[in-house]
């Protein structure tokens, strides 16, 4: 669909503790524009919901919607602070920190 996939940074970090317990807080941007943001009980969950976030976003931009956002593979082993590379059916995307992404412009 794309000569080259879009990059989407994302930030993922600790919210306070409250009544239920560790919450991350999440969020999925494309250069200064907010896609998606959210949290989650736990650090795991909280990556899906940027992969499943990203998935969103790269259908869109492709003109398609996506059917299944559980069945989105991200490289093996993606884990908070790491850059990876997103596939969803025909349509990949690249996810980067914000912070990495910020620091090279």
């Amino acid at each position: 669909m794309f000569d080259e996939p879009p990059h989407y940074s994302y930030t993922l970090e600790p919210m306070p503790p409250s009544r239920l317990g560790r919450r991350w807080r999440w969020t999925l941007t494309r250069g200064d524009r907010l896609l998606a943001a959210g949290w989650r009980l736990s650090e795991r969950a909280a990556l899906h919901g940027i992969r499943t976030a990203a998935a969103r976003a790269a259908h869109e931009a492709a003109g398609l919607r996506l059917l299944r956002p559980e069945r989105v593979w991200p490289d093996p082993g993606f884990r908070a602070g790491m850059t990876a590379h997103l596939r969803a059916g025909s349509v990949a995307c690249v996810l980067a920190p914000r912070e990495l992404v910020v620091s090279a412009a």
